[in-house]
């Protein structure tokens, strides 16, 4: 029989204190699974299901919609009440799409998930940090984000708890000491005792302040809630205000006027409210999340695309995207000839084993140097960012280190850094082999070295590398190298890549943070990095009113993740670089990243593009809706335009044509404010819209309160003429959205004009022949030849003066 899972009290909980050879045993084990004591925190990636119902059902402008539904019903406009269909379809597409990608998102999150190997029942087991249980045993080891609170048992690491303290200065953890989930290691190994996990833990006792951080502000998340707090608010003055104008005036006496007064009160609402727009946002963005999915790069939140769009400098490191992480040791050079070839691989062997360090450059240099350890081991110096060297002392006393010649404390020689040089100067990285007779002390060596030895190790740069840095010179995204190896070998590594500016290069070793600032906009290749400085110079960048994008795959590249306004990880690197990235490629593949900014620019652009033909009828209906509300309290003119009188506009002229726009490859970097850029198209178009229509009308109160003559004999006529007007002159913006034109937005623009075109010619045939529902309900019957002529007249008149103000705007933005 299956026992049921409980959940303990707190105070109900026995606690165990295992070894660190053993961990819990079985019986514990199954007695912490069976009580739920586990590593299990509430993981929230992009928006939760309720959040997405919410979102997508239950929105204002959906609220409002389905209001001026239930007004519609109540006085029996059946025919009004198209515009739930498209409601529907939106809503439905919309969850759709969100859902889509919140199982997406899900997937990959279980993919990339964190693990960790812990010891239980005195066997190593690899288990998902979720899954790590109360005193249970971990393994840590450089690299390793500590995700639970607990003593250190065993061993002795340097710990960065930076994400906790805001200091980047390591601090060294011997046994006893405590160690606390989201700080990681930097180097060394150990054993923990998981004490505090989960919600317990010191970090989630923070809110997650430390291991979360604040990302960049999407421009478009910010711009669209601004416009939507305003629309909104003018969507409830217009109702409040139309209500008791038409109140006042008599509009809502009886039923039969009151049925009257619904046509034009749904028709001004409903006009009004963008929900396209924000169909559009969202649906987009969910598509970017399932095509990015796709291409193996898990977002973390749906905006993050946006920012990935936005980037116009691509700061990279050399190990993992020039080169593809491999590299090997092409020889030694003996600089002191008293020692011999095989002793020197003896003490590098030495000194790996001791360190037990598992980075890249140590896995090349183990393949090389294959000797077993021959002396007791005093004090090891594993590699840490710091240092940037690694050590050992021995049983009699004497110390080896080697590392950068830059980093390791020895006599300055001009010969050495010739014979350096020739190698750094030809693409080969150059590690010093040095010997000290003093002990290492507090994680450092003590006192000057004498170096014995170079180690001469070659990059393998990725095939792909050249055509991938190709395309980002080619699409406006400036690349900066920011390596820790040495400046020069790098800047021929990246040459040799075809980074464009690579020959501009500089070491940054002992540079202070105001040089470093001053050199980030000067060179392209940094070489010699600390990771404060990689994040001084994100921060110099972004000051320059760029938009910055970090890659990183280590513990090093934390601070600057941080700092970018997109931040990628490979997902073979540290976990708590993935923990503060907001893409993370799950291929570790570089190389896919042109793909990956491809679709994010796709998309928003498109957004852009095509978010303008929303707001040009949200412009003319609230003009327009102000304007007859004056008018009916003035002269008892009302506003005449009920919802069926749009669905020229707002399907053929605004919804088909955005979502076939949305669709066209577009890599243009983005660029401006998202706003800005979309109400320049909008408000001049819904401008001219309305100037077009006030037209109309005003001919017709020429000739009905004036009796000059202008062929508009009554208010059905000009109605008719007004819906006829704006139909096709809504066609501007399109018109503007799509230049300039290409194949594809050319067929999009004659093929919405003919069907536009059409369907007003087969409304009208259909209105006198038959009785179908879907008519727009245009009196036709009211018109006359002369109407046809002035309703061409104020088309041209209208297009011509929307494409002379657009082209007094593109002459003043190229003036400024």
């Amino acid at each position: 029989m299956k026992m049921k899972k409980t959940k303990l009290n707190k105070e109900d909980i026995v606690r165990y204190e295992p070894s660190f050879e053993g961990g819990l045993n079985n019986e514990q084990v199954a007695e912490r699974k069976l009580h739920k004591l586990n590593n299990h925190t509430k993981i929230v990636t992009g928006k939760s299901y309720f959040e997405i119902i919410l979102n997508d059902v239950f929105s204002f402008f959906n609220l409002v919609l389905f209001g001026i539904a239930a007004l519609c019903i109540s006085a029996k406009y059946f025919a009004g009440l198209f515009f739930m269909v498209i409601l529907s379809a939106n809503i439905l597409i919309s969850l759709y799409e969100d859902i889509k990608a919140r199982r997406l998102m899900d997937k990959l999150r279980v993919l990339s998930e964190p693990k960790t190997i812990v010891i239980r029942d005195h066997k190593e087991e690899e288990i998902k940090v979720k899954d790590i249980l109360l005193d249970d045993v971990v393994l840590l080891k450089g690299d390793s984000q500590i995700s639970v609170d607990g003593p250190l048992l065993q061993g002795s690491l340097l710990v960065n708890e930076s994400q906790l303290t805001g200091e980047s200065e390591n601090i060294a953890k011997k046994p006893g000491d405590m160690l606390y989930s989201g700080s990681f290691v930097v180097s060394g190994n150990g054993r923990m005792r998981a004490y505090n996990i989960g919600n317990d833990s010191y970090i989630e006792s923070l809110a997650n302040k430390a291991k979360k951080f604040k990302r960049s502000p999407s421009v478009i998340l910010k711009s669209l809630r601004r416009l939507f707090r305003v629309l909104g608010s003018i969507v409830i003055i217009m109702a409040i205000a139309t209500f008791i104008v038409y109140g006042v005036t008599g509009q809502l006496g009886n039923y039969q006027s009151f049925q009257e007064s619904v046509k034009g009160i749904s028709g001004s609402l409903i006009s009004m409210i963008p929900s396209g727009l924000y169909l559009l946002t969202s649906v987009a963005l969910a598509v970017a999340v399932i095509n990015l999915s796709r291409k193996k790069a898990r977002v973390q939140d749906f905006y993050s695309v946006e920012m990935l769009a936005r980037t116009n400098v691509l700061c990279v490191d050399k190990t993992g995207t020039i080169t593809d992480g491999t590299m090997k040791v092409v020889g030694v050079t003996r600089l002191d000839n008293s020692y011999q070839e095989d002793e020197i691989a003896q003490i590098m062997s030495n000194i790996l084993l001791a360190t037990q360090d598992d980075n890249l450059t140590a896995k090349a240099l183990k393949e090389y140097f294959t000797y077993d350890l021959t002396k007791v081991v005093k004090v090891a110096l594993p590699f840490n960012s710091d240092n940037k060297y690694s050590g050992a002392t021995f049983g009699l006393g004497e110390t080896y280190a080697f590392g950068a010649k830059e980093f390791l404390p020895m006599k300055k020689s001009l010969a050495l850094d010739t014979k350096i040089s020739e190698y750094t100067s030809s693409g080969h990285r150059v590690l010093v082999l040095g010997k000290s007779s003093n002990y290492i002390k507090n994680n450092k060596l003590d006192g000057e070295i004498k170096p014995i030895a170079l180690i001469i190790l070659e990059d393998h740069i990725r095939e792909a590398a050249p055509r991938t840095f190709k395309w980002f010179k080619e699409n406006d995204v400036q690349v900066k190298v920011i390596s820790g190896d040495d400046a020069q070998t790098v800047s021929v590594v990246a040459i040799q890549a075809g980074i464009d500016g690579a020959e501009k290069f500089i070491s940054l070793a002992g540079l202070s943070d105001e040089e470093v600032k001053e050199a980030a906009n000067k060179y392209n290749v940094f070489g010699r990095v600390n990771p404060e400085q990689k994040e001084t110079l994100v921060l110099a960048l972004k000051e320059q009113n760029n938009t910055v994008a970090m890659t990183g795959d280590g513990v090093n590249d934390i601070l600057a993740l941080k700092r970018a306004d997109c931040s990628i990880a490979m997902a073979s690197g540290a976990e708590s670089a993935k923990n503060v990235s907001h893409i993370v490629l799950l291929d570790s593949n570089f190389d896919s990243l042109p793909s990956v900014v491809d679709e994010g620019r796709r998309v928003i652009n498109n957004l852009q593009r095509t978010a303008s033909l929303f707001l040009v009828k949200t412009t003319f209906s609230v003009i327009s809706s102000i304007v007859f509300l004056i008018l009916l309290a003035t002269i008892g003119l009302r506003y005449p335009f009920a919802p069926t009188h749009f669905y020229i506009w707002e399907d053929i002229a605004l919804g088909i044509p955005a979502f076939f726009l949305a669709l066209q490859k577009n890599s243009e970097r983005i660029k401006g404010s998202f706003l800005k850029n979309i109400l320049q198209k909008a408000i001049p178009a819904g401008l001219m819209i309305v100037f077009s229509v006030v037209i109309i009308y005003f001919l017709y109160m020429l000739q009905k309160f004036f009796n000059i003559y202008t062929g508009i004999y009554s208010y059905e006529a000009a109605t008719a003429m007004a819906i006829m007007t704006f139909s096709i002159a809504s066609l501007a913006a399109l018109y503007k959205v799509c230049s300039p034109f290409d194949k594809y937005r050319l067929f999009v623009f004659l093929a919405a004009s003919i069907i536009a075109v059409g369907w007003l010619i087969v409304d009208s045939v259909m209105y006198f022949h038959t009785d179908f529902f879907f008519t727009l309900d245009i009196k036709y019957e009211s018109l006359n030849p002369v109407n046809l002529v002035v309703i061409a007249i104020v088309v041209v008149m209208t297009f011509s003066l929307y494409l002379l103000i657009n082209r007094i705007i593109s002459i003043k933005k190229g003036n400024n």
